[in-house]
Parts: C-alpha cells; sequence; structure tokens
C-alpha cells in the first residue's frame, strides 16, 4: 500500500480495482511471501514514467505454490516520489529465468523527447488506431505495430518474445474488441501506458474470453511507435465438478487453484 499511488490499479480474476481498497482489504497469510524480481526495466526520458516486469513466485512454508510474469507501471508523483500505477500478472507456463546481474534496458533506443501539451489524447489516438485495425486484419496489424523486442504476455501461454512473438501473432485470424479505460503518456511523448477490458470472441476451436488488458507503447528512435509489450488478464475458470466415476491411481487430476500473484 504505501508504494500504491493513489489512482493506482491491481487486477483481481480479471477486473482493474483500486490498489488501495484491494490492498485494505485483504486478509494476511500465515507463512506465505511474494518474490519476484525484474528482468527488463525502461524509463522515458522525462523520468515520469517506467515500468519493470519479469516473473514471480507466491510461496508457502518456503515452497512454491503458484508462479508466473508481472508487469509493473511506474509513475513519479508530483512529491518526487515513485509509485506504481498498474500492477498485472499471470501464471507462467514453464521455467523462470535466473535474476540477472544487471537488469537491462530495451536495444532499441527511444525516440527525441517531444513534449506535448495533451499527452494523454495522442497516446489514446493511437491505441484506438491500432484496436480498429486489428479488429478488421488481426494478425497482419499485430506484425505492423509490434517492437522487434515486444514482449506478449498471454493466459495460459508461455511468453512470446521479439521476432518470435512477431512471426507467431501474423497468424491470428481473429481479432480481439478493446475498451480502454485510461492512459498516460509521459512528458517527452516517447513512453506511454494504456489499460482496459478486452474481448475475444469463441471460435469452434477456442472458447470465448474476455479479462483486463495492458499495452505498453514506445516511441522508438527507428521504427516510430511500437508496441512494446502487452499483457492479458482473464478470470480464472470454475473448476467444474468432477463426475462419480472412479479415478486410476496416477491419473492426471485438475489441481486445486493455486494462490496467484497478489491474487491476480
Amino acid at each position: 500500500m504505501a508504494n500504491a499511488a493513489p489512482t493506482g490499479m491491481v487486477v483481481e480474476n480479471g477486473k482493474l480495482v483500486e490498489a488501495q481498497a484491494f490492498w485494505n482489504g485483504r486478509p494476511a497469510k500465515a507463512n506465505t511471501r511474494l518474490t519476484w524480481y525484474p528482468l527488463l526495466a525502461d524509463v522515458a526520458q522525462t523520468g515520469d514514467l517506467g515500468y519493470t516486469t519479469g516473473p514471480w513466485t507466491m510461496l508457502q512454508n518456503d515452497r512454491a505454490q503458484a508462479a508466473g510474469e508481472y508487469v509493473t507501471l511506474w509513475r513519479k508523483q508530483g512529491d518526487g516520489q515513485w509509485k506504481y500505477v498498474v500492477d498485472m500478472s499471470i501464471e507462467r507456463i514453464g521455467v523462470a529465468p535466473a535474476a540477472p546481474a544487471t537488469v537491462p534496458a530495451p536495444r532499441q533506443a527511444l525516440a527525441m523527447a517531444t513534449p506535448s501539451m495533451a499527452p494523454t489524447s495522442v497516446l489514446l489516438d493511437l491505441d484506438a488506431k491500432f484496436a480498429a485495425a486489428e479488429l478488421l486484419k488481426p494478425g497482419a496489424t499485430y506484425q505492423q505495430y509490434l517492437s522487434n523486442e515486444a514482449r506478449l504476455y498471454r493466459p495460459g501461454l508461455s511468453m512470446m518474445q521479439g521476432l518470435a512473438a512477431v512471426a507467431n501473432m501474423k497468424n491470428l485470424e481473429k481479432g480481439y474488441i478493446f475498451a480502454p479505460t485510461t492512459g498516460y503518456l509521459s512528458a517527452g511523448g516517447d513512453l506511454g501506458y494504456v489499460v482496459g477490458t478486452y474481448r475475444h470472441l469463441g471460435d469452434a476451436k477456442h472458447p470465448e474470453e474476455s479479462g483486463s488488458y495492458l499495452r505498453i507503447w514506445r516511441r522508438e528512435a527507428e521504427a516510430g511507435w511500437r508496441l512494446a509489450l502487452e499483457m492479458f488478464n482473464s478470470p480464472v475458470p470454475a473448476v467444474a465438478p468432477v463426475a462419480a466415476a472412479p479415478v486410476a491411481e496416477g491419473a492426471g487430476a485438475a489441481p486445486a487453484a493455486a494462490p496467484a500473484r497478489r491474487a491476480q
């Protein structure tokens, strides 16, 4: 709570909620702790906005109960302190990479800072343009907008990164419907984010999906505005009742829901 901005948000079961209210009403859990570390950090040239991302692990009695990836957006407040404004995560598939000795920044340089009188509207217009194009031509639009260093986080999937993310997303056939809630662009006009809700219509192979999304935009020196990071957080599906049929010993049963990072 001490590090949350007054308007800071977290995600609980696919929904954006106020961080202060969420943590104020969350009971303590004995012998439970949360660990995390950044694998990447970036900050606007004007020093008012930045983000960190990496793996997290929830431990109970020093045994891992759940693990995943997180993204935390930080904004400098009026008193000069850094507070987080958005904190979102998903559970991870696979093993987390080791913590780096020095946390790197993206290799793609930011474009020269160009202060704007209406930075947030500039970013929301960009995001709306992307959302409209993606709905009509999802694969081609992602391929056009993704940074060469993009990180894509999807529920139930391993993180897609860099050129592999670009290659994977170009085959996307059905688009997402996005509804932004809020956004912010750095004073220098080079780094910003948008958060909101999304919906993905189902088909014969995939069920309908909805939840909250976070997009981080960077204005790169060579490529211009590019999508640097996108995370989807959807509600945890309810566990279906198990039929009364016997289960053979050793058969794979569905595990109980594990406590996710910050109940997200």
